[in-house]
């Protein structure tokens, strides 16, 4: 998925989550409803000026917007061969009830380790 695609479903998340139609949220920004739109869709590219008015608007911080924009994506296919592989259930079993900040600390054990070992498998 390419980084403006991702942005703009996140655009898109955030303006649901607000309970603002394309058209709402393009009346206040001062677009039109199929540019908005095209921001969605991620065929046209928002710029940070303009992400930082939206994230004000919609009550979203601008790392919302960007956060894992720029990495790739498991396709639901390699995410269930990746679980099949010793340990993946189990970690994600144990870590289920556990609070954000403890997920937190398991995903940085996790990539300290992957660190050390020059990402081995």
């Amino acid at each position: 998925m390419k980084a403006y695609e991702q942005i703009g479903r996140r655009l898109q998340q955030a303006r649901e989550e607000a309970g603002m139609s394309q058209e709402e949220l393009a009346n206040v920004l001062g677009y039109t409803q199929s540019s908005l739109s095209n921001y969605e869709l991620g065929k046209r590219r928002l710029y940070f000026t303009d992400l930082q008015r939206i994230g004000q608007i919609l009550g979203k911080p601008i790392t919302f917007f960007l956060d894992d924009a720029n990495e790739e994506s498991l396709e639901l296919s390699d995410l269930e061969a990746t679980l099949r592989g010793p340990y993946l259930k189990d970690i994600l079993n144990a870590s289920r009830d556990l609070k954000p900040a403890q997920r937190k600390a398991v995903l940085d054990y996790i990539l300290w380790q992957k660190s050390k070992t020059g990402g081995a498998k």
